[in-house]
């Protein structure tokens, strides 16, 4: 409770003191100087000791570094210096230079510099080294032209001055110039962001004092005015109130979060605003001399050219600061800028107690594209993803590309893990509608990890190893699925035998023509009939086949049942056609020779059968592509199913006898009678003409599907809206619909 009551009473009470004594100085009446100092002296005393109590208890505060620790003792050492100086100025007063309080005062100038000088500070080297010099030099130079116009030019052009009066007008203004180089070098180098607010106050303190004295000094080097003025000691009041203000927060400070950086907001523009000053000056030293002709217009002309530089070099700046932190191909943030701002988002979730969340995605096949399509896709497929990226989240988050397809999100005060899953959600449905790379359409697929910040968390590293866990987490699950429960193994083991052992059923689902919906066709489907689970869907159990091996022993009895029923239909009457799927494992070798087997035993023609491929299926295997030329030379067609929805490349169009192009459910679901909602769907169909291809559209569910796919000029379409997979039995009572009512 004391510690959040410490700096109300510490700015209420001081804040109060300064705020009065100051007025009255200002608005008071005096009659010498040994009032003011009555008045000044003793508020000026206590603040130097309290600034060296705090500056000392600062040195010991714990998770400091050492250099911070001999720092602040060093600063601590100077404000006891002031205290020597404010006490020896009211025991041997002020008058005649140098008195002893003069001696304590400019003794001031290098303890403080000390301290300055031993604060840790961010490294620099090379070209960074000459461009910091430049800037403090900068600062440095407009101090001096300030000191020069208003104390030591005056000084030395007064030639009836003594020289002990020219020393006391200019000696304080030039230990001011000297700090001045010490806060600026410290300010712009940047440092630790546990001492960056006390440095700030330090800097506004030695503004005060500089004012103060080269005030003091200008009355000094012009006698003609009256030297008894409180507008000195209004500047020193308040510079030393903030040197104990920079102490006591110094004393208080967090040491956490141990970020180095460089300079940031107004520091930065320093040396631009030193340059204006300097400029300033000139112009009024041109007016008061009333030489308009010719130094007026010339230095109008110079400060025109100056502001125009300076500029082009902030645009410049900036530039390179967006160049620094940004990912030239994608323009998101770039690994260091995430960093950055995760530590900034951790910094606020310890202050506001909200958590943060980092999403790492890793987009799936960019390395299949990359090699197989070349680098300029592969570029463009992470263009793509990075604009889902940034559509899926708020203009607060920070999206960014760590390298190669691996992307992060910082999402600050995000709440609750559910609300960094709907970013999730909205980044699936960013990846729902597929992209045209050249002459590739792809679906975007990604795996994406989740963590969030534990309450008071301050280890980005940490966060993002977690994240780095999940995401490896969700590609595993993508890649197998998930791991085999003792259910899995048993069906697993079921599996082996089933189709010799009658369990295994075909299910026909018709094809249609469109507009008419007479059935031209049919899919074969498999379903098994398991003696203890009931019906199981191919979902269930033909990934499962894949992975054992069962799939081969699956496929032929499937294509042989398929093909032994559509001869029979065909024999009664019906000319259909029969697709039957097959995997990329079962086109390895022996294939065509198993269906050659097949249509000689069931008398069905090589044109009625279409066999179906994905994309899964290796267009660089010459296997494969010999097995696929083998069957189109038995008069089978090949389709291509789910076109669009993986890494489709027109070499599967050229390379493999494709002769059926398969319009997937996901672009037939998103008709809705908009031209945006059918683009894939047309381009899909205005493909399959140019190639001369016959096109088929599935998943279709509703009349207003049916009608626009045919207004598109699809002729061809299966769904639930024309009829669900079924089997043989209720398929022959819709194909003989005057033989089932007969029987």
């Amino acid at each position: 409770m004391f510690k959040r009551w410490r700096p109300l009473a510490f700015y209420g009470v001081s804040g109060t003191v300064v705020a009065s004594v100051v007025s009255y100085l200002l608005l008071g009446e005096f009659h010498g100087q040994d009032e003011i100092d009555a008045v000044a002296g003793p508020v000026i005393l206590a603040f130097d000791v309290t600034g060296a109590v705090f500056a000392f208890l600062a040195s010991f505060r714990r998770g400091l570094e050492e250099r911070t620790r001999r720092a602040w003792r060093w600063i601590g050492a100077a404000s006891l210096v002031l205290a020597a100086c404010s006490i020896s100025f009211a025991v041997f007063g002020t008058h005649g230079f140098p008195a002893p309080g003069d001696i304590f005062r400019l003794s001031f100038t290098p303890v403080m510099l000390v301290g300055l000088l031993s604060l840790p500070r961010r490294g620099s080297g090379g070209l960074a080294r000459w461009k910091l010099l430049m800037d403090v030099g900068t600062v440095v130079v407009a101090g001096a032209m300030v000191m020069w116009y208003f104390v030591l030019g005056p000084a030395l052009a007064a030639h009836d001055l003594p020289g002990a009066a020219i020393a006391g007008a200019v000696a304080y203004p030039i230990g001011d110039v000297v700090l001045l180089f010490g806060v600026t070098l410290v300010l712009l180098q940047g440092v630790d962001a546990a001492v960056r607010r006390s440095m700030r106050l330090l800097a506004a303190a030695l503004l005060f004092e500089m004012v103060g004295n080269v005030y003091l000094g200008y009355l000094r080097s012009h006698p003609v005015f009256e030297s008894i003025t409180t507008w000195q000691f209004s500047c020193w009041i308040i510079g030393h109130f903030l040197i104990a203000s920079a102490a006591f927060e110094q004393s208080r400070a967090s040491s956490r979060r141990r970020f180095v950086g460089g300079p940031e907001g107004a520091v930065s523009r320093m040396p631009y605003l030193s340059v204006l000053i300097g400029f300033v000056l000139l112009a009024v030293a041109a007016v008061r001399q009333g030489a308009a002709y010719p130094w007026l217009g010339l230095v109008a002309g110079c400060i025109t050219l100056t502001a125009i530089v300076v500029v082009r070099q902030v645009f410049a700046l900036r530039e390179n600061h967006q160049l620094a932190v940004t990912d030239p191909l994608t323009g998101l943030a770039n690994r260091a800028r995430l960093r950055d701002a995760l530590a900034r988002a951790l910094a606020r979730s310890i202050r506001n107690g909200q958590p943060v969340a980092v999403l790492l995605a890793d987009l799936n096949g960019f390395k299949e594209v990359n090699d197989t399509l070349g680098h300029a896709a592969g570029d463009r497929l992470l263009v793509e993803f990075a604009g889902m990226l940034r559509r899926s989240v708020l203009g607060s988050d920070v999206v960014g590309r760590l390298g190669g397809d691996e992307f992060a999100v910082v999402l600050s005060d995000i709440g609750s893990r559910e609300n960094a899953e709907a970013v999730v959600r909205r980044l699936r449905q960013q990846m729902e509608l597929p992209v045209m790379i050249g002459d590739v359409v792809v679906q975007m697929r990604s795996a994406v990890g989740i963590a969030l910040t534990e309450p008071g968390e301050s280890d980005g590293e940490a966060v993002i190893r977690r994240a780095d866990e999940a995401m490896y987490a969700d590609k595993r699950r993508i890649k197998n699925g998930p791991g085999p429960t003792s259910d899995q193994k048993q069906l697993a083991t079921d599996l082996w035998g089933a189709a010799e052992r009658g369990e295994l059923r075909v299910y026909y689902q018709p094809v249609v023509e469109l507009p008419s919906g007479a059935i031209t066709g049919v899919e074969a489907l498999v379903r098994w009939q398991h003696p203890a689970h009931g019906m199981i869907p191919p979902g269930a159990f033909v990934p499962l086949a894949e992975r054992i091996g069962a799939i081969d022993e699956i496929g032929a009895w499937v294509l042989a049942e398929a093909c032994a029923a559509i001869a029979g239909w065909r024999a009664a009457g019906r000319d259909l056609h029969l697709a039957v799927n097959a995997s990329a494992r079962q086109l390895n070798g022996g294939f065509a020779d198993r269906v050659a087997r097949v249509l000689a035993e069931t008398g069905l023609p090589g044109a009625a059968l279409i066999i179906e491929i994905t994309e899964s299926v290796q267009v660089d295997n010459a296997d494969v592509v010999s097995e696929l030329h083998r069957l189109h030379d038995l008069g089978v067609r090949v389709a291509l199913d789910d076109f669009g929805t993986g890494y489709s490349t027109l070499r599967y169009l050229t390379q493999l006898p494709i002769d059926i192009l398969k319009i997937d459910q996901s672009f037939v679901s998103v008709l809705n009678g908009t031209a945006q909602s059918a683009v894939v769907a047309d381009t899909v169909l205005r493909l399959g003409r140019m190639m001369n291809l016959t096109t088929i559209a599935e998943g279709v569910e509703s009349a207003e599907q049916a009608t626009e796919l045919a207004g598109l000029g699809c002729l061809n379409a299966q769904g639930y809206h024309f009829a669900r997979p079924m089997p043989g039995e209720e398929l022959e009572s819709l194909l003989f619909p005057a033989v089932s009512q007969a029987g």
